[in-house]
């Protein structure tokens, strides 16, 4: 299978704020879910703990599908 062949619509979002993504993606009615991720040892399964963190968030991975998944992190992946 070609690269273009996988190529999901919308993994052009990848490296886009967090934010902005699901402003394009409600603009064009598209169902989508956002999934957490963290650096090993760092809280992974929500939203950051902070409130302002979730505004520092961006798109690291798309996956199609319905409703397409938006794997979001915030750029802080320093461990302790």
């Amino acid at each position: 299978m070609s690269r273009s062949a996988e190529f999901s619509e919308w993994e052009f979002l990848i490296g886009y704020p967090l934010e902005q993504a699901e402003d394009l993606l409600k603009e064009e009615n598209v169902a989508f879910q956002v999934i957490w991720t963290a650096a090993p040892k760092h809280q992974g399964s929500g939203p950051p703990a902070s409130g302002s963190a979730e505004d520092d968030a961006y798109v690291i991975a798309v996956r199609s599908g319905h409703p397409v998944s938006l794997i979001c992190a915030v750029p802080d992946w320093n461990v302790d």
